[in-house]
């Protein structure tokens, strides 16, 4: 399916050079194949397990737990709520908010600051130790599993042609990008408006 994509591309993109008039990339039948991933979020009931748990004996993963709390309370990607401090945060008509221009997509947000986002940014601080997201994903699964959050998941794939079930521990599946998707659902579920949802989240679509 991603090779499909890249051909459609380099195709469309040298007919508007004018290298060739070929249009048969363009029909239906020449499409590109996707098989839906399965991607977790976490519960607020979960996140509240995270938020709670103690780390301050063991600074790393104390760090890598605040870093992705953050991207569950912001729904921004890793480069962006990695980046987030204390400094960061505004007074908008006495809410705190936080006001972010995002490094993929250069869109300017402004996420409203929950208590607890609030009290990890100061826990943070200004100048942090450097964290990778690579650490992040190796960490953060460790932590789920020391609060707790190991409920069974059915993995569906499909390998050569063929649908495979799998079971595994919801510890196991988290990683950075669970952080942004953990945020998009549970505003959703809370009632909060797609558009507004998009507005903080930066989602076009």
């Amino acid at each position: 399916g991603k090779l499909v994509k890249i051909l459609k591309i380099i195709m469309r993109q040298a007919r508007e050079e004018g290298h060739h008039r070929n249009s048969e990339f363009e029909r239906k039948r020449f499409k590109v194949i996707a098989v839906p991933t399965h991607e977790i979020y976490l519960t607020e009931e979960e996140l509240q397990k995270l938020f709670a748990l103690d780390l301050s004996d063991r600074k790393h993963l104390e760090l890598a737990r605040d870093v992705f709390l953050v991207g569950c309370f912001t729904a921004q990607r890793f480069g962006d709520y990695s980046r987030i401090r204390p400094s960061f945060i505004r007074d908008n008509g006495g809410n705190k908010v936080i006001e972010l221009t995002q490094q993929k997509t250069g869109e300017r947000v402004v996420i409203p600051c929950r208590p607890e986002l609030v009290q990890i940014l100061n826990r943070i601080g200004e100048n942090p130790a450097p964290i990778w997201e690579q650490k992040v994903n190796t960490y953060i699964k460790d932590i789920a599993a020391e609060a707790k959050i190991t409920e069974e998941i059915t993995q569906e794939s499909v390998k050569g042609g063929l649908r495979v079930s799998t079971k595994t521990t919801k510890d196991k599946m988290i990683m950075t990008h669970t952080a942004r998707r953990t945020g998009c659902t549970l505003m959703f579920l809370s009632g909060i408006p797609t558009l507004s949802i998009m507005k903080i989240s930066g989602h076009k679509t």
